[in-house]
């Protein structure tokens, strides 16, 4: 190992610090996480943090993002190679994947989705071009979870991202007014009008009606889908069948409260409290 490459030891307590630091954004439930598998949380979360800081990093032009994530993928690919390492993320993180026998493919999509929203004004033109997108951005995340506890099955792995689908539709409500801001339209042009497709960003912060029905056939799309994967817990084992109660609760919650807000999240940015975290979690072990 080359001079001053941190040791496992050193990487692994750089990622935990990097998933810690963003406590708000880690699965809601990390304390039902077995503490034999929470590292492997930790450096999952580090790379795809990172990536995800790259790919919004707006003090930098656009080619200087993508060529940052490129070379996330080029360091990524010598994860799984046999080629010495020097980046704490990719130490740490090769640890789990050679112990847990991840795929690459899974981070090689969350990656295109990343690069994808680097480019000025990502916008999706038909509800197809929506779940392209959330196979890249969000099923990966789930399929690499149950990865980490040995679950690799077609069954369990298309219920996890029919979650974990809902749960990424739910955050671009959630986060509607900051996206809409920067151009980025998360929310298929074909829902609006013929006459507003071309420029649907601005369409939706200018007419606060519309903005409320486009958000409302998103979360329709949510409900079904959490509807759809709703049995996976029951088809694990352990303390990860109440992690995944936990999460389809709290996204239940969000929905809620975004309905009391009447769907303008442009007015305010539902948050769960400390509290309902809490409620979450006891309801998952009822």
């Amino acid at each position: 190992m080359k001079r001053n490459t941190p040791t496992l030891a050193e990487a692994e307590n750089i990622t935990r610090k990097i998933a810690l630091g963003h406590y708000e954004n880690f699965p809601v439930g990390s304390i039902l996480i077995p503490k034999k598998s929470r590292q492997h949380f930790y450096n999952l979360y580090a790379f795809m943090r990172t990536a995800d800081d790259f790919a919004d990093d707006e003090g930098r032009n656009i080619e200087e993002r993508i060529t940052l994530l490129e070379d996330w993928r080029k360091q990524l690919k010598e994860a799984f190679t046999s080629k010495e390492l020097t980046h704490p993320v990719f130490i740490a993180l090769r640890h789990t994947i050679e112990s847990c026998q991840l795929s690459i493919d899974p981070f090689n999509r969350l990656l295109d989705a990343f690069t994808f929203d680097v480019h000025d004004s990502p916008k999706f033109t038909t509800e197809d071009d929506l779940f392209w997108y959330t196979a890249r951005s969000a099923a990966p995340v789930g399929e690499l979870v149950l990865a980490l506890f040995g679950y690799r099955d077609a069954e369990r792995i298309k219920l996890s991202n029919d979650i974990c689908s809902a749960l990424q539709l739910i955050n671009f409500v959630q986060d509607t007014k900051e996206d809409l801001g920067r151009g980025r339209c998360y929310f298929p042009s074909a829902d609006l009008p013929t006459e507003l497709r071309a420029d649907p960003a601005s369409a939706l912060l200018v007419d606060r009606d519309l903005r409320i029905q486009i958000m409302g056939l998103q979360l329709a799309r949510a409900r079904g889908l959490l509807k759809n994967g709703e049995s996976l817990p029951r088809l694990v084992t352990g303390r990860l069948r109440f992690e995944l109660r936990a999460i389809v609760i709290e996204a239940r919650m969000m929905i809620r409260k975004i309905d009391v807000l009447g769907c303008d999240t442009i007015r305010e940015r539902p948050k769960l409290s400390k509290i309902e975290h809490g409620l979450a979690l006891a309801k998952a072990f009822l």
